[in-house]
């Protein structure tokens, strides 16, 4: 049996149908305090009854100029965002302040095919929030040519607005507890200082990028260290892929190159969460043999030695982020705070 071919419905149609004007059902959708309760209902049960559910937002993106909507530029994969720990209450954050204005979210992963990266990038937003990103990536230089607010995590660049904590300090707190428990060769376990770099070098080679949030951290370990008398030629920097199982390949690399390290600083839990197991599977003994720091305070097993790291509120910084961007304020720094909180693993 062949179904009727309904008609679309607009809001013209609407409007004619129940003999008020265009202006009107728009109200119903857009400025319903423009109108009487009663009269409000009448035309969203008329619209509802016929299968219409509202405007197009397409088109009123191109009458307003507003979408409704931000992007979250970030460096990894799409699935990242939703098994990384910071991440997730970095997003849980960002929500929370979109439900409170009726905006959007679109994710824009840096770590994807290129037809997506373009898609993504070419949707309607009415600005971007950017993750602790590689800036030389193109979509990166796309964003910020399209003249809209932006505001950014863990790093600041001129003229936008930015949420971060104080990347650096935390780092030296972590090198001046290690270096008053007696650690003097140290390796790093870092996510890249650019796009696709991998690979172990010693501390005291020069180091260049474009992701902002490694640079500072590990330069605030170089100069710590430097400062403390440590030679950084024998101290190591392995750069990763971000997650528990690079996390371990790294500590197992620094450890078989320089067996004389007994301190190693892991820029987050997760490649801590792995360099732990990497170096518990070794046969080497918490904090005896090997001290482990980590980033963020992420839960871990309550049968891995509890470990040392930078607790942050991720969720605040992406709700002042988010709020800051909706409400497009340009050139506001919020530095929040964080603790360094000592446990077992040093």
């Amino acid at each position: 049996m062949r179904m009727p071919i309904q008609k679309k419905m607009t809001l013209k149609s609407i409007a004619r149908e129940l003999g008020v004007t265009h202006t009107t059902v728009s109200n119903a959708y857009n400025n319903p305090e423009k109108l009487s309760p009663a009269l409000r209902e009448r035309i969203l049960a008329y619209a509802s009854s016929h299968y219409f559910h509202g405007p197009d937002n397409i088109g009123r993106a191109l009458r307003t100029g507003k979408s409704d909507a931000i992007g979250v530029i970030f460096n990894d994969s799409l699935s990242y965002v939703f098994t990384d720990h910071h991440d997730l209450n970095l997003m849980k954050g960002i929500a929370n302040a979109c439900e409170k204005k009726g905006a959007n979210i679109v994710l824009i992963p840096l770590k994807q095919k290129d037809n997506a990266r373009i898609n993504a990038i070419n949707a309607a937003v009415d600005g971007y929030i950017l993750n602790a990103t590689f800036n030389n990536d193109r979509i990166i230089e796309k964003a910020l040519a399209k003249g809209l607010p932006i505001v950014t995590t863990d790093f600041a660049i001129p003229h936008h607005s930015s949420v971060s904590i104080d990347n650096a300090s935390a780092m030296q707190q972590i090198c001046l507890h290690l270096l008053e428990k007696g650690h003097r060769r140290i390796g790093i376990i870092s996510f890249p200082s650019r796009q696709g770099r991998r690979g172990m070098s010693a501390l005291s080679a020069p180091l260049g990028g474009d992701n902002t949030l490694m640079l500072t951290r590990v330069n605030a370990c170089k100069t710590t260290l430097a400062a403390h008398g440590i030679d950084l030629a024998m101290c190591r920097l392995f750069e990763t892929e971000h997650d528990e199982q690079h996390g371990a390949l790294a500590a197992q690399a620094l450890l078989r190159d320089s067996p004389a390290i007994t301190a190693l600083i892991c820029l987050s839990d997760r490649f801590a969460l792995g360099a732990v197991q990497a170096c518990l599977g070794a046969g080497l003994a918490i904090p005896q043999d090997i001290a482990i720091t980590g980033f963020d305070n992420m839960p871990l097993p309550d049968s891995l030695p509890g470990l040392t790291t930078i607790a942050q509120d991720a969720e605040k910084k992406g709700e002042m982020a988010a709020g800051l961007l909706l409400e497009g304020k340009k050139g506001v720094h919020h530095n929040l705070g964080f603790a360094l909180i000592v446990r077992e693993s040093t």
